[in-house]
């Protein structure tokens, strides 16, 4: 058998140490060629990786911001991450794929990026005998937000279109585009305003009455490739036919809103009595332009609980550093408090807004919350009675709505089959009116109404909210809701005043039924003792009962024994004498037979007895 030598053995090793040696030594860190673009609260990865693939899970990874002042992001060594002294700004957001170390992957995971985390990043190896140890990452954070079209108002024969966007980063450009895709010339340049490093754009556009009526605007970013477009249909109602047209209509039309909401008041006043008061406020709420508020006021714990998309909406309405505050919060529900306070400081206005926003981002939300309490049924309600006309012309499906409302009861039979048997939509629908308006609970019906056209054609409801203005009656509209609220206010004072002499009369028949309660047991008691006594009553030789109760009888028995026997105590004590020594008294053969007669004739007996004593 032939064998190596040792010194051929030390070679060998010392050959494979060496090649080992060589090959660590040959890899290098390679990064990415582009740029790493995120949006804001993406989580994200910086690429670096050895080249040829070798394990680093022996080696010393560091992670530097080359911008920061304290440069540390993360460091790994010795097997294990090791960040005593990594920058505050990103504890507990980074992260290295261990089980990738083995195949030279020593990539970074940053999680919720912000915006101030943009910037070059350097992954360096100091443990590589290579001249390539390090490589610098570009990260690029980027912020966007859906834009929001809204119908300020009226140019000429058109309608002027204003276009807002805020929450962007860098700052976006934005340009209008008519159905066909053609851009628009819009009423001026852009104004831009920025604020905490986040900028909002809006742009205004006058159009004109066209086929469609559609009209969209695009906001993008080509520097982090982003775009969002919103798109409107406008009415053909909206567009004025005349100037003096468009006056009457609407002085005809706030009238009628004025008119149909007082008759609605006063309809609730008298058929729910017990409810006018929170009703009349409702009303008077709507009235002024304040429905959406209030049903975002009390729906607060529940939208708190449900609402998912609060960044987006934030987007829409803060331009503050409660934004950021927001945009940190972990969870939802954090998100959503924040967001209140910033609607409360903000006032009615701003809660109507959020309403709006949250009905075209979340209207499953609302459309649950609406059907669980009365300040959403009479916003709905309101609404049905706002776009009366609109709807008419518009819906196509009053045939389906009607079909809905009659399975769940809410329109009878014979009108659900005049709607059916209408030939056009606007037939159909005007039928469909008039039996909402002739519904028992015409609150709950006209709601039913919108939650049902919210679900099959969401698209006019969308449209006829966004071009919802404010709604104020006038002075002594609403200085009779004020003196109607007051009258509300009394009688409801005076109901709690009644309801409490009826609780005080309550409680004394209470207490009167418990004395008759126990004079009744009682004489449950003297009765049960009654019958034990009748029961107890012994019976005579004869056969007759005797009338005597056992008391008596004892009693009886005891005065002859005291007559009987002169003297005799019936209890023990000086002057009771045993039966022993009444024997020598009695005789030997005790009392004759003469004295048995001399007894049963009226006591002779017992005279003689005591001539003896």
């Amino acid at each position: 058998m032939k064998t190596f030598p040792t010194s051929a053995v030390w070679c060998l090793g010392i050959l494979f140490i060496s090649v080992s040696l060589i090959t660590t030594g040959s890899s290098e860190v390679v990064g990415p060629a582009d740029p790493v673009v995120a949006l804001a609260g993406d989580d994200i990865i910086l690429p670096c990786s050895l080249k040829p693939s070798v394990s680093a899970e022996d080696m010393v990874v560091k992670w530097t911001g080359l911008y920061l002042k304290t440069k540390n992001v993360h460091l790994y060594r010795e097997g294990r991450d090791s960040n005593v002294d990594q920058s505050p700004s990103y504890r507990g957001r980074t992260s290295m794929f261990n089980e990738e170390l083995k195949n030279g992957n020593v990539s970074l995971k940053l999680t919720r990026v912000t915006l101030s985390d943009a910037g070059s990043y350097r992954c360096f190896i100091p443990t590589l005998t290579s001249q390539v140890k390090e490589t610098t990452v570009q990260l690029f954070v980027g912020a966007v937000s859906q834009p929001v079209i809204s119908i300020i108002g009226t140019k000429g024969w058109g309608v002027v279109l204003k276009c807002e966007s805020g929450g962007w980063f860098p700052e976006p450009e934005m340009e209008w585009l008519d159905s066909s895709g053609t851009i628009l010339p819009a009423d001026g340049p852009p104004e831009r305003h920025r604020e905490e490093d986040l900028y909002t754009v809006r742009r205004h556009v006058s159009v004109n009455q066209t086929d469609t009526n559609r009209i969209a605007c695009r906001v993008k970013q080509p520097e982090i490739n982003q775009l969002k477009e919103t798109e409107i249909h406008i009415s053909d109602d909206v567009f004025p036919k005349s100037q003096v047209g468009l006056i009457v209509g609407l002085s005809i039309a706030a009238a009628v809103v004025v008119l149909a909401a007082s008759a609605g008041g006063v309809y609730w006043w008298r058929k729910h009595k017990e409810k006018r008061h929170r009703t009349m406020k409702m009303f008077f709420q709507l009235m002024t332009g304040h429905g959406e508020a209030w049903f975002v006021d009390i729906n607060r714990d529940h939208l708190i609980l449900n609402v998912t998309m609060v960044i987006p909406i934030a987007f829409y309405l803060i331009r503050s550093e409660m934004y950021s505050k927001i945009h940190a919060a972990r969870t939802s529900q954090k998100q959503m408090r924040l967001l209140y306070q910033a609607l409360d400081s903000g006032g009615d206005k701003m809660k109507t807004a959020f309403y709006r926003i949250l009905l075209d981002l979340e209207p499953d939300v609302v459309k649950d919350l609406g059907e669980q309490n009365l300040p959403g049924q009479l916003v709905d309600a309101l609404f049905v009675d706002r776009h009366k006309d609109d709807l008419i012309q518009k819906v196509s499906k009053g045939k389906s709505i009607a079909s809905e409302l009659h399975q769940k009861d809410l329109i009878p039979d014979e009108m659900n089959s005049q709607i059916s048997a209408a030939r056009t939509s606007q037939d159909q629908m005007r039928l469909l009116f008039l039996a909402l308006e002739e519904a028992e609970d015409t609150t709950r019906v006209k709601s039913a109404f919108y939650r049902i056209l919210l679900d099959l054609e969401p698209d006019i409801v969308k449209d006829l909210s966004g071009s919802d203005d404010d709604i104020s009656g006038s002075d002594d509209d609403i200085e009779k809701l004020k003196k109607e609220n007051e009258v509300v206010t009394r009688e409801r004072e005076k109901l709690k005043k009644e309801n409490e002499v009826v609780t005080r009369e309550r409680e004394k028949l209470k207490k009167e039924n418990e004395v008759v309660t126990r004079e009744r047991d009682e004489l449950k008691e003297e009765l049960r003792e009654a019958k034990e006594t009748i029961q107890s009553l012994s019976t005579s030789p004869d056969g007759q009962q005797k009338t005597q109760t056992p008391s008596q009888k004892s009693e009886g028995i005891e005065g002859m024994e005291m007559e009987s026997l002169p003297g005799r105590k019936s209890g023990p004590g000086p002057g009771r004498e045993s039966a022993p020594e009444m024997k020598p008294l009695l005789g030997p053969a005790g009392p004759q037979k003469d004295d048995l007669d001399e007894l049963e004739r009226g006591g002779r007996v017992t005279t003689e007895f005591n001539c003896v004593l």
